[in-house]
């Protein structure tokens, strides 16, 4: 064949085709600016939210300043000073009254120098103690100003219950996820988030004579969070702990006050004490948010500040901007695949002639040819193509003569075997009934029966009653496959218990065990297998002495025994020489054995374990070993419990 010129070549073609499908980058590139926009506005979106966050931050700050001044001034007023001196509980009544109403707070108290309440703007409960530790730090000369946790107690002293009280919406899916919240089974917040202000009270030598407290409950006092909302435009929400408490984002046209955070917030901001900015599931919508931690004076997270903005908006210029391109990105592509088309369908249609001749071949049609008339790669693949049907349809001649020779040969190997079983089956029964004579005659003169032996003679037989039963278990086991092979061995099924038939198994085989001073360890819970109880005795003790056989002096065999779903598997664990990776496939085989001084010595026909195997498969089970050379070998059986 010539060399084609480089304008009929495939890929010359290929090459046009590719230039004139490569308008449709128009339509990625739409996808990258798209994607640039979106993530444009969206940095940006969270740039104000998190500018915002400050902002709300120096709003809250600023409320607590102005608590702390009015509590400051309170606390070095003269007044003050000389009516918790005197006990004067009018005028110091009076004064947390007046400092309450500066403050714009919720409610003053004072304390004397032991830290028990003097007097509350709010009720007539006094020579009580309430916020101790805060309070035992500002009589220790410390100034406090932070956000706290008021306890229920506290909050019922003050007289403040209406205004605290929450009640919590059980409902959602971020009720439902927050596992181990503290207010989880509550139906009704009891206790406040507050601005908290503790001042000492000091007399004119410096002396520490009491303290005096402001505090602004937080708990549904919107006007901070609309504050912050009309200076942001960002929604707002107090949190104690997960529970909003104060917020402007709605819920059925209402704030949602008394509604949880999401699982994935609460996490990050309560658990982790970390400040989460970015996407979250507030109440009912997606938002663009940033949640911070409120931490009370002992630095303990104690609920969160939030400001945030719905995604929605965003989303709906996205959209546009998305339609936008992706309508410029669709006519540039309609426009690039109508011109392919014309081109693509000269360019498939050598390709669907060879889709074609190939099915037909697939088929078994060897006959067939493709007509492909082009000067370039398709017509010279074409001619590759006739010629290898060609060769194919020899190959196949060739492969159905030697098939036919396979199946004759097989059919003749298949009656040779069934041939062998029968025979074997024969000559085992035939050898069952002599040998059975045989050995009754041994034990007799073993036994003394027939008269005094001398101990050389006492040998000669012993070790000829041992082969007899050697022999014995290879014609048994003979028998048991030729059964198996010709569909002849009957199972007996019956309800089988394991521990019992485990205990059966090594008591027999104990003697043989104590020989070698080889421990049998097994520990097997009450379990029952529907099976046929002699067949899976002779498996479990053909393994087992195995095991006793193989093992070393003065080592252990273990026995397992598990349920493992609807099935029974059992292991058998010994510590002997280990078994060859090349033999590991090939010892469940007849007469294999594997190759080495042990199996010298001990002996054996390698019929054992192919009949283990035939009665296994027969429950429907499976059996297998794993071993390392030098190691030792754990045989497993699965059988299905019923």
């Amino acid at each position: 064949m010539g060399k084609l010129p480089a304008i009929k070549k495939f890929g010359t073609k290929l090459t046009i085709y590719s230039i004139v499908v490569a308008l449709i980058p128009i339509l990625i590139l739409g996808m990258v600016s798209t994607d640039i926009i979106t993530k444009t506005m969206n940095e940006q979106a969270q740039e104000k939210i998190n500018t915002d966050l400050h902002t709300a931050e120096g709003f809250m700050a600023d409320q607590i300043d102005k608590l702390s001044t009015v509590c400051q001034y309170s606390a070095n007023s003269k007044d003050t000073i000389t009516a918790l001196k005197n006990n004067n509980i009018s005028k110091l009544k009076e004064i947390a009254i007046l400092t309450k109403k500066s403050g714009d707070a919720d409610f003053a108290t004072i304390f004397n120098s032991n830290g028990h309440v003097v007097v509350r703007s709010n009720s007539d409960i006094t020579n009580d103690t309430e916020l101790l530790p805060l309070v035992k730090k500002a009589l220790d000369g410390k100034s406090i100003s932070s956000i706290e946790i008021l306890d229920e107690n506290t909050v019922k002293k003050e007289n403040i219950e209406n205004k605290t009280k929450i009640d919590i919406i059980k409902t959602g899916v971020d009720y439902e996820s927050i596992s181990g919240h503290p207010i989880i089974n509550k139906s009704v917040e009891t206790r406040a988030l507050a601005l908290v202000s503790i001042k000492p009270i000091r007399d004119e030598d410096g002396n520490i004579i009491g303290a005096i407290m402001v505090s602004k409950i937080l708990n549904k006092d919107n006007s901070f969070v609309d504050k912050i909302k009309e200076a942001t435009k960002d929604t707002a929400t107090i949190f104690l702990d997960g529970l909003r408490i104060s917020t402007n984002v709605q819920d059925d046209n209402k704030r949602a006050i008394g509604t949880f955070v999401s699982k994935e917030v609460y996490d990050k901001v309560i658990k982790n004490g970390e400040t989460y900015y970015g996407m979250a599931f507030v109440v009912n919508d997606w938002y663009l948010t940033a949640y911070k931690p409120i931490k009370n004076s002992n630095d303990e997270i104690i609920g969160m500040l939030y400001v945030g903005m719905p995604k929605k908006p965003f989303i709906v210029l996205q959209n546009s901007i998305k339609n936008l391109i992706l309508g410029v990105g669709i006519l540039g592509l309609l426009i690039a695949l109508m011109v392919s088309f014309v081109i693509n369908g000269k360019i498939t249609k050598p390709l669907e002639e060879l889709k074609k001749g190939a099915e037909m071949i697939g088929n078994g049609n060897y006959d067939f040819r493709v007509h492909v008339d082009t000067n370039d790669e398709f017509g010279e693949l074409a001619k590759a193509f006739n010629k290898m049907a060609d060769e194919i349809r020899k190959s196949n001649e060739k492969l159905k003569k030697q098939a036919e020779e396979l199946e004759k040969s097989y059919n003749e190997l298949k009656e040779l075997d069934k041939l062998k079983s029968d025979i074997v089956a024969i000559v085992s029964h035939e050898l069952r009934t002599p040998l059975t004579s045989i050995k009754g005659y041994v034990e007799l003169v073993l036994d003394g029966t027939m008269g005094a032996i001398t101990e050389t003679q006492r040998k000669c037989l012993e070790i000829a009653n041992e082969n007899i039963d050697r022999l014995k278990r290879l014609i048994d086991n003979m028998l048991d496959l030729s059964k198996i092979e010709r569909g002849e061995l009957e199972m007996q099924m019956e309800k089988i218990n394991l521990k019992e038939l485990v205990e059966d198994v090594v008591d027999t085989l104990k003697p043989l065990a104590d020989e070698k001073n080889i421990k049998i360890i097994y520990k097997i819970n009450d379990m029952v297998l529907n099976g046929d109880k002699d067949r899976i005795t002779q498996v479990l003790t053909n393994l087992i002495e195995n095991a006793i056989k193989f093992s070393p002096i003065n080592e252990k065999v273990e026995i397992q025994v598990l349920k493992e779903g609807n099935s029974i598997h059992m292991k058998v664990i010994d510590n002997g020489p280990g078994i060859p990776k090349r033999d590991l496939d090939r010892i469940f085989d007849r007469f294999y054995q594997v190759d080495s001084p042990a199996k010298r010595i001990k002996g054996g026909f390698g019929l054992g374990l192919a009949v283990c195997k035939s009665i296994i498969e027969a429950h429907g089970g499976t059996i297998w070993v794993e071993s390392n050379l030098g190691n030792g070998s754990i045989f497993h059986i699965i059988i299905p419990i019923n």
